[in-house]
């Protein structure tokens, strides 16, 4: 069974610009959904880093990756104007109106504090992509480099996101390992049933694979499931998601999932993960990631650290039943996964049985994000197509209108 086939035509959805300056390219509650995603926060004028910025000058914590650059360089990555040592601010001699102008340019965007990623560009190709800076003898990357290598980079099942390259730094215990940019696997909305069986259909298989080659994830929760950046055909910005790759200009087109030729969900994060010598009888300790609600989890007490996985990434669906109308064949799968005793919970078989069950007429069935408004969704459903979010109430009120006459 193929979850891709939604039984929507192929096709990608023009956001048209608008004319009113109040109205976005992109419809109010997805436009809110990719700010809350998009990082950082940036800085407001109370904040310390806000005066720096104004002054164009680094903030602390940007030096380090500015001490990367040349190596980085030498490796063949070349990181954002802001981190080149050399970097001047490119609104140094403009006459700005108000200091918050600043952020019309794409070189006042910064990183998070304690960032250990970053994106760069692969100046063979220009290719768009992800360093992640991780010790050189962790554990981390000894489960990246065996999932990354053959025969197990090439295994279909392999849902892990691919490592293009691991850089070494001479002179630290520092790599760097260099992964495509990818989406958060829910950035953009789930539009059919049958898109998020396919996205769940590849965590389970992914996460069944991991754990047959005896390596728990121990953070398969919401922030480390992915998808393909083909979503968005044009790019986007790393730090302003919902941006074109310039920082500035709104990106208008994106795919729907069930018009991208085999799209690929990824597991991210191997920093909690551990390889095992079997995945029967494992009894470990320590709190395993973002999901803090998993029973048996403890710093002194052993517990499973497979069933665990089960749990957290059972525990996504649920919080994706209660987020979307029309997902609701999956909470018993769901609560399979998430049943407080280890021992009770569902297999992962179990549960790909379970998805295999759902019916053709099942997977076509439309979903909505509850934040979505009626509007929204009857513009959707009826022209097949995401409006600006002004002109949802001119159509609908349009229609109301010749219905009443």
């Amino acid at each position: 069974m193929s979850f891709n086939q939604s039984g929507e035509r192929d096709k990608l959805l023009v956001l048209r610009s608008h004319t009113q300056p109040t109205h976005s390219a992109i419809n109010a509650s997805l436009a809110s959904e990719l700010v809350h995603m998009s990082q950082p926060s940036f800085p407001t004028s109370s904040d310390p880093r806000f005066d720096a910025l104004v002054k164009g000058k680094l903030i602390s914590y940007e030096h380090l990756w500015v001490s990367y650059h040349p190596f980085l360089l030498s490796k063949g990555y070349r990181l954002r104007p802001r981190y080149d040592p050399n970097w001047q601010p490119s609104w140094k001699d403009c006459n700005l109106s108000s200091p918050h102008d600043i952020f019309d340019y794409e070189d006042s965007l910064t990183l998070s504090k304690g960032a250990v990623a970053i994106d760069a560009r692969r100046v063979a190709d220009n290719r768009h992509v992800i360093l992640k800076k991780i010790k050189a003898s962790s554990e981390e990357l000894r489960i990246a480099k065996i999932l990354s290598s053959e025969p197990l980079a090439s295994d279909p099942r392999n849902h892990t996101v691919p490592i293009l390259d691991i850089l070494y730094h001479p002179d630290d215990n520092v790599a760097f390992i260099v992964m495509p940019i990818l989406l958060h696997m829910n950035f953009l909305p789930f539009r059919r049933l049958g898109e998020f069986a396919n996205a769940m259909h590849q965590y389970l298989t992914g996460l069944q694979f991991m754990h047959e080659h005896n390596i728990a994830h121990r953070d398969a929760c919401f922030f480390n499931l992915m998808v393909d950046a083909t979503l968005i055909p044009g790019g986007f910005h790393y730090c302003r998601k919902y941006k074109a790759p310039d920082g500035v200009t709104q990106w208008k087109i994106w795919k729907e999932r069930s018009a991208v030729e085999s799209l690929r969900y990824h597991y991210i994060d191997f920093g909690l993960s551990r390889q095992y010598s079997t995945n029967l009888g494992i009894l470990d300790v320590g709190i395993s990631g973002q999901d803090q609600s998993c029973p048996e989890q403890s710093l002194t007490i052993p517990y499973d650290p497979f069933k665990t996985d089960i749990y957290q990434l059972g525990n996504v669906m649920l919080q994706m039943v209660k987020k979307y109308d029309g997902l609701e064949c999956f909470s018993p799968m769901g609560e399979a996964m998430t049943r407080q005793r280890p021992e009770e919970r569902a297999s992962l078989s179990d549960v790909l049985a379970m998805l295999n069950n759902l019916k053709p007429r099942q997977l076509k069935q439309r979903v909505w994000d509850k934040e979505n408004p009626k509007v929204m969704r009857f513009c959707i459903k009826y022209f097949g197509t995401n409006l600006p979010c002004g002109e949802y109430n001119i159509v609908y009120s349009s229609l109301v209108l010749i219905e009443a006459c």
